[in-house]
């Protein structure tokens, strides 16, 4: 690894410790939650251990220097079946541009379904229903400076919603990914949602009080809502074949080793290992654990890679512990065009 590398590694690391130490004071303070929600089934299946790994759309969400090493145009959609029904669907593209720039384009959204209306007079029911949903949409750019090492920034737009009650503002990522050539040693970094805060707006949030006399008119007033900031979240991450790594590489198979550094600006650091075998390219076994979180564990899947004559096609599958919510799973379906 070169010197500069280096330092620039040990000094974001000295800057995630810090932002650790100050973690549990901003516990409960951020929104937009739904941006935390890992997408794609191999990245999941792998516990999110993914912001090094440089191969699918999904690295549109997790590090999006990591699109720079593509060379044809590559599409996915992902569904996850979240806890309490809620549903946080994926959809990206890349596009290469020239030899050294791509773009990329994805979106994010989360839909709860229809929940039923109650009141305190009627807690079985007024027979109406509502739903909440959250998307986020946003452009990517990459550049390889070399053939081992590229940026990339995100523009995103970002919207939540309850009921007739809303609230969106912008938001930045942005990213590095470096080859280190050293035994299939692969480093990303990435920091994600740097952006502004945002309130809520909404006709359930007028309020109209009575004039105290007959002659005077209604007084129209609104709630006013705190401001929500977006998590932060920085990750390090470093990925590797282990045949590779301490052994001879092997032709027809890969074991992939990940870790990642994860620190969010409203809870504690957090640790993602995960793993990927791969058989000839074409059957792949996933693990990987989340460690420090109070519901996030185990994660697990398989992976089914085709290759055609002008297209290859990855169907996925993954399976997720959510504590005391449960599975979620996840299935995915990825293309890319030579």
């Amino acid at each position: 690894m070169h010197r500069s590398s280096f330092i620039l590694v040990v000094t974001i690391a000295l800057c995630g410790t810090d932002a650790a130490a100050q973690a549990f004071k901003n516990a409960g303070s951020a929104g937009s939650q739904f941006l935390k929600i890992g997408v794609g089934a191999r990245a999941s299946a792998m516990g999110g251990a993914y912001a090094s790994i440089a191969e699918d759309p999904a690295a549109l969400a997790w590090n999006p220097a990591a699109i720079g090493p593509m060379h044809d145009i590559s599409v996915e959609a992902d569904y996850t079946k979240w806890a309490a029904d809620l549903g946080l669907n994926f959809v990206g593209i890349i596009v290469p541009i020239t030899d050294r720039v791509n773009i990329g384009f994805h979106s994010i959204w989360l839909t709860s379904g229809d929940i039923e209306i109650t009141t305190i007079d009627k807690p079985e029911g007024t027979g109406e229903v509502y739903d909440a949903g959250s998307i986020a949409v946003g452009m990517t750019g990459s550049v390889r400076l070399t053939p081992q090492l590229s940026f990339a920034m995100t523009m995103k737009y970002i919207e939540e919603r309850i009921y007739d009650v809303s609230g969106s503002t912008v938001a930045a990522d942005a990213g590095m990914w470096y080859n280190t050539e050293y035994r299939s040693l692969v480093l990303g970094f990435t920091v994600l949602n740097l952006g502004f805060d945002h309130g809520f707006a909404g006709k359930s949030l007028d309020v109209r009080y009575a004039p105290l006399s007959l002659d005077e008119p209604p007084v129209k007033a609104g709630v006013q809502t705190s401001l929500n900031q977006l998590p932060l979240t920085f990750r390090a991450a470093g990925s590797f074949d282990l045949f590779s790594m301490f052994f001879e590489p092997l032709k027809s198979q890969r074991l992939t080793t990940a870790i990642n550094f994860i620190q969010y600006s409203d809870t504690q650091e957090q640790v993602a290992l995960g793993a990927e075998y791969a058989w000839n390219d074409l059957l792949f076994l996933r693990g990987g654990y989340i460690f420090n979180d109070d519901e996030l564990g185990w994660n697990t899947g398989v992976g089914l890679h085709l290759n055609l004559t002008d297209i290859n096609i990855t169907i996925d599958y993954a399976a997720r512990d959510l504590g005391r919510f449960g599975l979620g799973h996840c299935v995915g379906l990825s293309f890319v065009y030579h």
